[in-house]
Parts: C-alpha cells; structure tokens; sequence
C-alpha cells in the first residue's frame, strides 16, 4: 500500500508543470513533474514584439484519468487528475545591439493554480487531494535575431520555489527545487501566409533540500504550424514531445531500475486572431499520447495578449 500511496503523491504535483508559465503538468522526476507547461508556446513563438511592455493572461485546464507506467501500459488503477491554473505574463522589450540581436526581452510569470487529485489503488482504500494557490516564479532573459524571414530566440529561464511546498501533503502548489532553463526557438514565416515555429529548451533540476531527491534533466520539442486565411488570423496544428534523459536520484541513488524516466507527447488544433491595437487570443486543444510514468489526458488552452 505504502508503495501506492508514494506513487499518488508523486503524481499529484504535476500541477506544478503549469505553474513554470504560465508548466502541468506522472510519477516520473520528483512527484511527477517539470518546471514548463508542456503545449503553452505555438505561433509566432520567437518573432518577439517591438520594444515595450506587453501582458498575457493564460488560462488552462487538464484532466487525465489515464496513469501509465514505464513501459506505456495503462497501470489498473482507479486515478483522475484536474487542474486549472490562470497565469499571468509580464514581458519587457527593449532594443540592443550585440553580437547580431536586435532586441532583449525579460519576462515574469506568476501562476495561480488549483489542483485536485483522487486516487483508490485497491476496493475501499480512496486517496485525495485539493489545494489552491501560486506556485513557483519563473523570470527569464532572451535575446532576438531578424535573419530575413526567420526569427530567432535563445533564451535562459530560473524558475524559484517560490509556491507553498510541505514534503508530508499529498498536493503541492511548489516543486521546492530551482530550475536552470536553456532555451532555442524559431519562427520561419514564408510567403506571409504560413508560420512554422518551434521551440527547445533543456531543464537543468537541482536539488530538493527537503527530500534530498533531485530530478532527471528534461528536454523538450515543441512545434506549430499555421496558414493565413486572412491577416488577422492564423489556424493549425501544434505539439509537443517531452522526454527525461537522465535518471532521478535520491540520497545519490538512482531511483528505481529505470530511473524514473518522464515521457509524453500531444497534438491538438489551434487558432490564434490579432485585433486592432496588438490584442490577440488563442485557442487551442491538445490529446496526448506515449506517455511513460505519468498520466495521459488532454488539455485546452485560453489565453489573451495585449500591449500595456
């Protein structure tokens, strides 16, 4: 039982997934989680604005009832999973000029989350979980190359244990660990009418003074593709593949014989629309798949960006 219970426990904070940007969202690192909201990034990814201040205001839902272990098969456990996190963004451009880049970017995000979790690993034995709250800061510096019609970003992000962190409760809102986050994206807009982008990036994960456990680092596609109907609008498809390449440890250890190794992908639609002013909204919707020592679920994205 106690071996359930431990599992449950990791699962449950994969809230904090969402809480890196906006992040989600596995029992694979410590308590399921990673420091970036898988899915968050799609169009225009690393075309950065002219120089100001701009704000984003993300909304985002999973649910998952579906827990797979190492291999990818579906474990035979009663589980269900919902979170929602409302997240704001805060980013500053400034003009510069060094080695090639024309603009510096210096973003803040701040999430709000509210998890709820239940798991019954055998008849008459119910486990749950409900906490609501901010979870862990992320600040991040980038640097943006115009190269004709591709844009360049590369960028590191810290993301700080800043959310409500207790090794005993089932739900945390914080992962208690600081994140070093490298990241490479692009955006290559031929003819005016399409927008390939994507995004890498490569998380660094130190250690849990807590728990003395210190997750596996993570690397991370994510990639959208989009036409132009009409200038204001841009309608495609966007996706993601997350994979842990390096073992979990605690106490120096290697965790379990496989080494706790996180995996998942998803793909979904998405709309994006651009109103007068510089406002925008996206839509979009992701089913995921191949997950490994995590849950599978989907996930929709709202959210709105503006000018300040």
């Amino acid at each position: 039982m106690n071996r359930y219970r431990k599992l449950f426990v990791k699962i449950t904070r994969i809230a904090t997934v969402l809480a890196a940007t906006t992040a989600l969202p596995a029992s694979a690192t410590e308590n399921g989680t990673t420091a970036f909201p898988s899915g968050s990034d799609d169009f225009l990814v690393a075309a950065m604005p002219p120089p100001g201040v701009y704000g984003i205001l993300y909304g985002n839902r999973f649910r998952a009832d579906q827990l797979n272990g190492n291999a990818g098969q579906t474990l035979p456990l009663n589980f269900s999973l919902s979170v929602n996190a409302l997240v704001p963004r805060i980013d500053w451009v400034r003009p510069v000029q060094f080695l090639g880049a024309d603009r510096w970017g210096t973003l803040l995000i701040l999430p709000l989350l509210d998890v709820n979790v239940a798991l019954s690993p055998a008849p008459g034995v119910n486990i749950a979980g409900k906490k609501s709250g901010v979870g862990d800061l992320v600040i991040g510096n980038a640097l943006h190359w115009t190269l004709g019609d591709f844009h360049m970003l590369n960028a590191v992000d810290v993301v700080s244990p800043t959310g409500r962190y207790q090794a005993q409760d089932v739900v945390n809102l914080g992962r208690n660990q600081w994140v070093l986050r490298l990241n490479h994206m692009g955006t290559w807009l031929p003819g005016g009418n399409w927008d390939v982008s994507y995004r890498l990036h490569w998380d660094n994960n130190f250690r849990n003074r807590d728990t003395d456990y210190r997750s596996g680092q993570t690397a991370y596609l994510g990639y959208a593709i989009g036409w132009k109907p009409s200038p204001p609008a841009t309608i495609g498809v966007s996706g993601y593949a997350l994979k842990q390449i390096t073992d979990d440890r605690q106490g120096g250890r290697v965790v379990a014989p496989d080494g706790n190794r996180l995996a998942v992908r998803g793909i979904g639609p998405v709309v994006k629309y651009f109103f007068d002013g510089g406002v925008f909204v996206t839509l979009k919707y992701y089913r995921e798949s191949s997950s490994r020592n995590g849950p599978t679920g989907n996930q929709t994205w709202l959210y709105v960006g503006m000018p300040l």
